[in-house]
């Protein structure tokens, strides 16, 4: 699944975006992105982004703003507090806009 192609359009941010570094000092952007299916109800998306795209969004995106994302999607697990193994998808994107309407 690590190779698909995703672009998800009129996404709404849950939460403003929060920008971390890793050891190595680069720049990483996580965001929580809502869509709302044909039933109406709203499906959570984890967005990631790297670098300089990853500034830019901590400084110009902020909760409720409507995004469109262009990236790649991953199947992450990991083992909750309870050794229960979990998965999720994960967009990583390598483009990120903002709604002007």
């Amino acid at each position: 699944m690590e190779n698909n192609k995703v672009k998800l359009i009129s996404g709404r941010l849950g939460l403003d975006p929060r920008l971390a570094y890793t050891k190595k000092g680069e720049a990483v952007c996580e965001m929580s992105v809502g869509l709302v299916n044909e039933q109406n109800e709203t499906m959570w998306r984890k967005i990631v982004t790297f670098g300089k795209l990853a500034e830019q969004c901590s400084v110009h995106l902020r909760k409720g703003n409507e995004i469109f994302v262009r990236g790649r999607l991953f199947l992450r697990s990991f083992t909750n507090r309870d050794g229960i193994q979990k998965e999720y998808l994960e967009v990583r994107a390598f483009s990120v806009g903002q709604s002007l309407l």
